[in-house]
């Protein structure tokens, strides 16, 4: 199992940084351009929504993914996982943190473990440790430039 975690400060009161989160709309518009997100299917927001995802990676890698949030604890916490994707196990923890005076930190911890044994190891050292990181500092940026202007 692999992990990554990264913490950001967001000028945006703890309730509207949940929220910003439990729309799925807001996905694509945080997603890295290497990345396609298109939303296939959302239920609504809460605790069981579902989102089916189709995903295409540097152009040509096409990925289909169910999502199901199993913890949506408002407004201080969000889990989803991975039903169905190209991970061997996949969830994202969303953590906010309430720093007062309209602040909030807001936490991601990202578990994962890829397929294919030695091959799935190759790739997280060669490509994916670093694509994980890439992906969240640029998510998180956003988030916070979407919210703070």
């Amino acid at each position: 199992m692999h992990s990554f975690t990264r913490s950001v400060i967001i000028s945006a009161p703890i309730e509207e940084v949940f929220l910003f989160h439990t729309d799925v709309r807001n996905l694509v518009k945080i997603t890295p351009s290497f990345v396609k997100a298109h939303i296939i299917h959302a239920d609504p927001p809460g605790l069981g929504q579902q989102v089916q995802l189709s995903i295409r990676q540097f152009g040509f890698l096409p990925l289909n993914m169910l999502m199901e949030f199993f913890i949506y604890d408002y407004p201080t916490s969000l889990a989803d996982r991975q039903i169905k994707g190209p991970f061997s196990s996949m969830v994202q923890y969303r953590y906010f943190e309430d720093l007062g005076g309209g602040y909030t930190r807001m936490k991601d911890v990202f578990e994962f473990s890829l397929p294919f044994g030695i091959l799935g190891r190759m790739a997280y050292a060669l490509i994916v440790k670093n694509m994980v990181e890439v992906m969240f500092v640029h998510r998180q940026n956003m988030t916070k430039k979407l919210l703070e202007t």
